[in-house]
């Protein structure tokens, strides 16, 4: 039998009330022609049962006015399924109102194309609970605009996996704040690629917590460009383990600035491979002191240039062990006796 609906004109739809729209059949909405839905009240809209929204076809969603979507119950807009969603186009995904968004499955969040996603505003991101997050695709959040990214937050950020965050944009990366690169657990900056380490301003790359840093691999210490090595706290960079700072380059190691040498601990100075030490800087030898000099082992004293021989100073000179003296000896450069 053809429903009702099929005989009613735009002006008739409009007229029915809240209770007669409550009580519809899913054929009867099936029925409705994108005029008539159009035609449907704002208090209509409101009626409408889970049963109801669940049969309407993408072309019947995609003809329904913002202002009438925005009049959905939260439990209709969770009948939608996901190719009803994707139906909906940019301004009425735009037009949702943050309790609606928030509404919405984990399976529906994961099921909206980049370009559904993408339409939200960043107040609609805002909303976003950590399980929605959570439950974004790679796909989605390496389409990520980074408005909305930037407007997820430090908990947004904290609420992604390790492989969400290597799925970022290199452009999202730039546009994480400082308080959400603060928030990146160990196993999500070890999870970085080098791209996106390299692509960390400066800013958000001395908010990484030690745990966050202390993760980066030699690969990713290494992707580390000067200005960026140069911005590391001193606070951070003695809490990278022995093995990261045997595995930077001599050119990473030596873009440490001199402050940063001087905190050091002398385990860090004890690992420093023979090649760094013939690469340091005389201002950044005499910075060690001389308990920097006194936990270096014989290898490191002999692997010293001839400039770090003659920038050792009296103190630092004292400090050595008769086994250093004598390794120093075999320097490619004068021993302590020559000074």
């Amino acid at each position: 039998m053809a429903s009702i609906i099929t005989s009613l004109s735009t002006a008739q739809i409009a007229g029915l009330t809240t209770a007669s729209i409550a009580n519809l059949s899913t054929e009867d909405w099936a029925a409705f022609t994108t005029e008539q839905l159009v035609a449907l009240t704002t208090a209509q809209m409101a009626a409408i049962t889970t049963r109801g929204v669940s049969v309407l076809s993408s072309d019947q969603l995609a003809a329904l006015e913002t202002q009438d979507l925005r009049q959905l119950t939260t439990a209709a807009l969770r009948a939608l399924g996901t190719d009803q969603l994707n139906a909906l186009t940019s301004d009425q995904m735009a037009a949702l109102t943050t309790a609606q968004v928030t509404s919405l499955s984990t399976g529906q969040i994961a099921g909206l194309a980049t370009q559904q996603l993408n339409a939200f505003i960043t107040s609609q991101f805002a909303a976003l609970a950590t399980t929605q997050v959570a439950a974004l695709t790679s796909e989605q959040v390496n389409a990520l605009q980074t408005a909305d990214l930037s407007a997820l937050g430090a908990a947004g950020v904290r609420a992604m996996s390790s492989s969400q965050i290597a799925a970022l944009s290199t452009e999202g990366i730039v546009a994480l704040g400082t308080a959400q690169a603060a928030a990146l657990s160990s196993a999500q900056a070890g999870a970085m690629g080098t791209d996106q380490i390299a692509a960390l301003e400066s800013g958000d790359l001395r908010a990484l917590g030690s745990a966050a840093l202390r993760a980066l691999s030699s690969a990713q210490l290494d992707a580390l460009t000067s200005d960026q090595i140069a911005a590391l706290g001193t606070a951070q960079v003695t809490q990278l383990s022995t093995a990261q700072l045997a595995g930077l380059s001599t050119e990473d190691l030596r873009a440490l600035t001199s402050v940063q040498f001087a905190a050091l601990t002398t385990q860090q100075v004890a690992a420093l491979t023979t090649d760094q030490v013939a690469a340091l800087e005389t201002a950044d030898l005499a910075v060690l002191g001389a308990n920097g000099i006194r936990a270096m082992s014989t290898a490191q004293i002999a692997a010293l240039s001839t400039e770090g021989i003659v920038a050792l100073s009296s103190a630092q000179a004292a400090a050595l062990s008769s086994a250093q003296a004598a390794a120093l000896g075999t320097a490619p450069g004068r021993g302590a006796g020559e000074r």
